[in-house]
């Protein structure tokens, strides 16, 4: 019997994974996608009015050699490469974006808050169908003062 594969999503990891079992000789597997077209966080849409925007906000990144050549060899040129520099204000100084990433740069204190405080937003979903749009998410639903 063959093995049955399933990738779920074909943005850049499902693409990548699909890419890699066929190197390996793997050719009985499916990739299921909910969207019209692959990309998933790593594509653009473009609007009625034709201006283009990306759907995610961190588009593409990796640390993996085996995916950046993999990536290079397929997209050729065929893409943008930005310089991307954010911080975020706490503690009076900043620590680099992405904020989860890098708690390690706060006070153990801090540290703490932010798991506990992810913990206690685990414990009840957040209905979204209450909030107009982000920023009303982002002011009602962030606990202290903003």
């Amino acid at each position: 019997m063959s093995q049955r594969i399933v990738i779920i999503g074909a943005g850049p990891t499902g693409l990548a994974a699909g890419y890699r079992l066929k190197e390996l000789g793997y050719h009985d597997f499916t990739m299921l996608e909910a969207r019209h077209k692959v990309g998933g966080l790593a594509s653009s849409e473009t609007s009625p009015n034709g201006f283009t925007y990306d759907i995610g906000g961190h588009v593409l990144f990796s640390h993996y050699e085996y995916f950046d050549r993999l990536f290079d060899t397929l997209m050729g040129d065929e893409y943008q490469e930005l310089l991307r520099e954010s911080w975020v204000w706490i503690e009076d100084r900043f620590i680099p974006y992405p904020f989860q990433n890098n708690i390690k740069y706060l006070s153990k204190e801090t540290v703490f808050e932010c798991l506990m405080g992810l913990i206690e937003a685990q414990k009840q979903p957040l209905d979204l169908a209450r909030f107009r749009n982000f920023e009303e998410l982002s002011r009602k639903a962030a606990p202290g003062p903003m």
